[in-house]
């Protein structure tokens, strides 16, 4: 039977880093399940940072993404809610690779 999305271990390295608040493990473990999901065909990743950090406004959620070909992909996200700020990073993460893959496919040849 193969294996669920879900119970796929990621085949990237995820470092995960907290900044003026302490990382607990529930943090870690959230953080770790939304960006472990991440998984285009191209750019295939090579490694995922996620540091969370926490202002005087609220928390701030940066994932860097350093993938095949040279191509690094940035996002932050500030929300007073930690976990959400998590989610709307990893959406503008997924956002930019899908654009980098179409970009990709049309310089080959394929759009």
């Amino acid at each position: 039977m193969p294996e669920t999305e879900k119970d796929q271990a990621p085949d990237f390295p995820i470092s995960i880093t907290a900044r003026h608040m302490e990382l607990t493990g529930a943090i870690r473990e959230y953080a770790e399940k939304k960006v472990g999901r991440i998984h285009y065909g191209y750019p295939r990743i090579i490694e995922a940072k996620v540091i969370l950090d926490s202002t005087s406004h609220g928390h701030v959620a940066e994932i860097v993404i350093v993938a095949a070909d040279n191509v690094t992909i940035e996002a932050d996200t500030e929300s007073a809610d930690l976990y959400e700020a998590i989610d709307l990073t990893v959406q503008k993460v997924e956002r930019q690779m899908r654009k980098e893959k179409t970009r990709m496919l049309q310089q080959h040849g394929h759009g």
